[in-house]
């Protein structure tokens, strides 16, 4: 017989990839388990979910967020019809618990699994919350923390448990190179100023007795333009959309430059690369920032904000003349938790158990202690 899970969320990989974590995690405690994606129609849920052989429902649903008052106005009708989905769809699956890992499309069904009596738990990757997870926080029951400072902004009781990353990120074969590799990430949506400053930059920077290979993940719709930039480049690169595979790079990455999103951040940590983390300046709340400062506080990165790009040549040209600086980083990580995808579904369980979040509260502060 099976046992149904349903994991709501998505937008980006941020929280996508998170999500596909834990649900294998889930699976391997339970090996009937049945797990159900619930993401919007417009994400990158529609493309990554399938791919990774996983069932995925949608909700019309839509952030309105920066919209005009026309625009919201004709989108209002998403908010009541994603509430009706999901109660079709909770009623359909039956799940045991509901978990929400941010975007859109999780705060519906939170909501309406709390109304259900569902168990539900959040998974709040960045150090300042999101918006849907930040509502979702008012129902749920617990929320599984990737920042400790995360708990101060959420409604509900939380667990430090780290980010869930892939099961795979660590495991693979690495691609066919002779050098060490210079990684450049943009996120899994591309970053245009990192797409506009890192091929002049590093053109400048990296010099031939460095026997470097640059790997620039740009997003898809700046792959020309990126290919354009480094085409006089004295060095091999390799331009890319996006990096489904990353795991099978880091052992060969001397640093990596990228925007700090919570995933980045988690990834990181587990394979302990040097980084240059220039956190997006849209984010919500500035999240970025409050992830990136976790890590530079460490040592383990240099934090450079979008505007003061101008220092970003001199920084890589001495962290990459200065073989002994990139190794201090390297040693500044912690040693992280490993199996972050294997305790929240743990407590997942509990929560299908009934316990009280009392109990499991109480228990996890005597593992701590």
């Amino acid at each position: 017989m099976t046992t149904t899970y349903m994991i709501a969320g998505g937008g980006t990989g941020g929280h996508i990839f998170p999500a596909l974590a834990i649900g294998q995690a889930l699976r391997d405690q339970v090996p009937e388990a049945r797990i159900v994606f619930v993401g919007t129609r417009y994400g990158m849920e529609t493309s990554l979910i399938p791919d990774a052989g996983e069932k995925l429902l949608t909700l019309p649903i839509r952030g309105l967020l920066g919209k005009s008052m026309l625009k919201k106005a004709a989108m209002i009708w998403r908010i009541p019809a994603s509430f009706l989905l999901s109660v079709i769809y909770l009623l359909r699956f039956r799940p045991k618990v509901v978990i929400g890992v941010g975007g859109y499309a999780s705060a519906p069904l939170l909501w309406t699994a709390a109304m259900l009596r569902i168990p539900t738990l959040i998974q709040e990757q960045n150090a300042f919350p999101g918006l849907a997870n930040r509502m979702c926080a008012k129902v749920a029951q617990l929320a599984c923390l990737g920042f400790e400072e995360a708990g101060r902004h959420l409604a509900c009781a939380g667990i430090v448990t780290g980010n869930p990353v892939r099961r795979d990120f660590c495991e693979g074969k690495p691609w066919s190179r002779k050098r060490p590799l210079l990684l450049v990430l943009g996120g899994s949506q591309g970053a245009r100023s990192l797409n506009e400053r890192l091929p002049v930059v590093l053109q400048r920077v990296i010099e031939p007795e460095m026997q470097l290979e640059v790997v620039h993940q740009c997003g898809r719709k700046y792959v020309a333009e990126v290919e354009q930039a480094y085409r006089d480049a004295p060095f091999p690169v390799r331009v890319v959309s996006f990096i489904e595979d990353l795991s099978k790079l880091m052992d060969d990455v001397r640093l990596v430059v990228c925007r700090s999103g919570a995933s980045t951040i988690a990834e990181l940590k587990l394979v302990r690369v040097p980084a240059v983390l220039i956190p997006f300046p849209a984010a919500t709340h500035d999240h970025q920032t409050f992830n990136a400062k976790s890590l530079a506080a460490l040592g383990a990165a240099e934090l450079v904000p979008e505007n003061d790009l101008d220092r970003l040549e001199s920084l890589l040209q001495a962290l990459l003349g200065e073989p002994e600086r990139l190794q201090k980083m390297v040693t500044a990580y912690p040693r992280t938790r490993v199996n972050s995808a294997d305790q929240v579904a743990r407590l997942a369980l509990q929560l299908q158990e009934r316990r009280p979040v009392k109990d499991i509260l109480k228990e996890q502060q005597a593992h701590v202690s």
